[in-house]
Order: structure tokens, then sequence, then C-alpha cells
């Protein structure tokens, strides 16, 4: 069973924020994107910037799809896709990790606090895992970065990207 921070699929709970709803993180979120930074950061050997985290992406991910029995990606996904959206928010002054609910259900988000930029770098990360060209990592987080900036610039209420609300993370 692949750790969630968010309890088993299907468990409904009588509190439960309603569609389209932004949350801070809560304990378990906290702790679940804390244990994914450690697994990239120990691999990195510290290093979390783009190069060395893409560089990571890039073996781990050829390493992946040779082998002839693969693992299930949920957790490379996962642990990818915190990393990416930790680059983001260094990189966008402002952005921040969220949960957030719609009728989807509860992920893991990028929000801003003007509103309107929604990103979802797992997501994204599991979108692309397995098909992903070598140095996709690096120029996600470079291209993410810059259409975040732009959009938060123009005070554009909302931008289209592929598996998300906003900007590709």
């Amino acid at each position: 069973m692949v750790p969630t921070p968010h309890g088993p699929a299907g468990a409904e709970h009588v509190d439960a924020a309603p569609p389209d709803a932004l949350a801070p993180l809560n304990a378990a979120e906290l702790v679940w994107t804390a244990q994914q930074r450690a697994l990239v950061e120990e691999l990195c050997d510290g290093s979390l910037d783009a190069k060395a985290v893409g560089d990571l992406f890039d073996r781990v991910q050829a390493t992946w799809r040779a082998s002839e029995d693969r693992p299930d990606p949920e957790p490379l996904v996962n642990a990818f896709g915190v990393a990416l959206g930790d680059l983001l928010v260094q990189r966008v002054p402002g952005l921040a990790w969220a949960s957030h609910t719609d009728a989807s259900g509860t992920r893991l988000a990028l929000t801003h606090p003007t509103g309107g930029l929604l990103l979802l770098p797992i997501t994204t990360v599991a979108d692309e895992w397995g098909s992903a060209p070598e140095r996709w990592f690096v120029a996600t987080v470079h291209r993410s970065a810059g259409t975040a900036l732009a959009t938060l610039a123009a005070g554009q209420p909302e931008a289209e990207a592929a598996g998300t609300d906003a900007p590709s993370a």
C-alpha cells in the first residue's frame, strides 16, 4: 500500500471541504510532503536545485523504463511532484502548497494569495511519467515558473495548461 496524506480512497468525512475549496496543508499532509522531500534530498546528496533533481529524475525514469517488471510509479511520481512544486515555490514569490478539493477529490496544489493560479505539480509529473523526454523536469521547472510569473504580472485570473487549471507545474 502506498502512503497518502488523504486517507483511504472513498473515505467520506462529515466535515469534508466543499468542492473547489482550498485549505492549508493539514498535519498528515505536512508530514507526507516532508517525507517526499527527504527522499529526494537524500538521493540528490542534499542538493535540491533544478539540475540535481532533474538529473535524478532522468536517471530514475530511465531505470524504471528499462525494468522488465516495472514497480508502481506512484511513490516516484509523488516524490518528484513534491520536488517540482518546491522548486516552483522557490521561484514564484507568494506561491505556496495547499490542499485543493474539487469534484475529483483532494489533491495537493500550489496556489497564490492573489487567486486565479492553481498548479498541480504531482499531477503534472504523473501525466508525463514514463514518457517524459530527457531534461523534461528542468525544462518544466523553468517553463512553469516563467508562465506563473507572467500570469501573475499580467493579472490574468487563470491560465490554461495541460493537466492543471493554470500553468503547467
